[in-house]
């Protein structure tokens, strides 16, 4: 295929990729008709259009992943974070709640990560899960309504083990009401 780096003329009648006019009826190829649909746009249209085609045409240069890091998922696939969150769950089961589960969550000691890091977790996939794996898993298990509705001032934070590790502060439940703009 021809790029397309300057759009043609506005007498510029439609070709063939030979040169010869394009006859109504004749069997046209793809470059043949793209060349004809070029020629009926505006030249507004084909200012549009022309970054959009650049970069379909442009070769692809996928960096290569590093052996460490796994590919980050597909955008709104949150299938490798459940994993991660099950694995959690089966580890800490006093701690952590199945993804999904009816269950009321409780607030979880300041600091947690770094414990989790320190203990280290397999997932899943029979893998140990990276400190960034552990980090996403343990701030998804932290969004939402479930969680807000336990950061409630004087409630008890919980370590990994179940066992109370300190209360939720005024500061920290309001903190948060106000970044989820409740207060």
């Amino acid at each position: 295929m021809k790029m397309l780096t300057v759009p043609p003329q506005a007498d510029d009648a439609p070709t063939t990729s030979t040169g010869s006019p394009i006859r109504p009826g004749a069997a046209a190829t793809a470059e043949d008709r793209l060349t004809a649909a070029w020629s009926r746009l505006s030249i507004d249209q084909k200012h549009k259009v022309l970054p959009i085609l650049e970069r379909l045409i442009s070769p692809r240069n996928p960096s290569p992943v590093p052996a460490d890091r796994s590919p980050p998922a597909a955008p709104g696939n949150r299938t490798g974070l459940r994993a991660d969150r099950r694995a959690l769950a089966a580890a800490f089961p006093a701690c952590f709640n199945q993804p999904k589960s009816r269950a009321p969550k409780r607030p979880l000691k300041v600091g947690i990560t770094a414990d989790l890091i320190a203990r280290g977790i397999t997932g899943e996939d029979g893998q140990p899960l990276s400190h960034k794996r552990i980090e996403r898993a343990v701030r998804d298990y932290c969004l939402g309504t479930k969680y807000d509705a336990a950061l409630i001032p004087g409630a008890v934070r919980i370590d990994l083990d179940g066992n109370p590790a300190g209360s939720v502060s005024v500061s920290h439940a309001a903190g948060r009401r106000r970044e989820e703009g409740i207060a």
